[in-house]
């Protein structure tokens, strides 16, 4: 842009001397105008050329500068376009690390629930009665974990204090899944049943 306006102003320039350098000629074939006059106008042409030649020199600095800045502006955009990528490589690195971390705490985490499952008869907790012996636990796995038979020898005392319990495992923040709640539904509800099948 800046090369366009310079190569006008020369040519202005040069137009502008051709036109004074035609007035000059013609005055000088003609003789209509006096010496001083004469010498008046070359002078006034010599100061305009000096103030062309000021204005086109300033704008060569200016135009030099730009390009400078120009310069200096793209190694600026072109450190940080590197520095996005370097930034943007390393995110994508750390996120698929802490998948893989994701990944391996969901493992250790199913690990440890199936460890606990298999251990439950043995552990003491709150909602774990002492009195329930390992031997009465059934481990179904699906939909519940264990079926424990709490009974007693005594018919009137099996009646009176015995039970059978339902019992899932479930370890950190895990939840009972539909069909496991459907199923405590039915038992809180008393809807239980006993069968007998004769197969033959």
């Amino acid at each position: 842009m800046l090369e366009v306006i310079l190569g006008l102003l020369l040519i202005l320039a040069l137009g502008w001397g051709a036109y004074l350098w035609v007035e000059v000629r013609h005055l000088t074939i003609t003789r209509t105008i006096d010496d001083e006059k004469f010498e008046q106008l070359v002078e006034s042409t010599k100061q305009d050329k000096i103030e062309l030649h000021e204005r086109v020199s300033l704008l060569q600095i200016h135009i030099e500068y730009l390009q400078e800045e120009n310069r200096s502006k793209s190694t600026e955009v072109g450190e940080l376009e590197d520095k996005i990528t370097e930034i943007t490589s390393e995110s994508e690195e750390k996120s698929e690390e802490i998948k893989k971390q994701k990944g391996r705490a969901a493992s250790a985490h199913t690990s440890k629930g199936q460890i606990l499952e298999k251990w439950c008869p043995f552990l003491e907790h709150p909602e774990i009665d002492p009195d329930w012996e390992a031997k009465n636990w059934s481990f179904m796995g699906q939909p519940i974990d264990y079926i424990i038979f709490d009974w007693r020898e005594n018919k009137d005392i099996n009646i009176a204090d015995g039970k059978i319990v339902m019992l899932d495992v479930k370890s950190g923040k895990s939840q009972l899944t539909t069909k496991q709640r459907r199923i405590r539904d039915l038992i809180q509800a008393g809807r239980v049943e006993w069968r007998t099948i004769r197969l033959e």
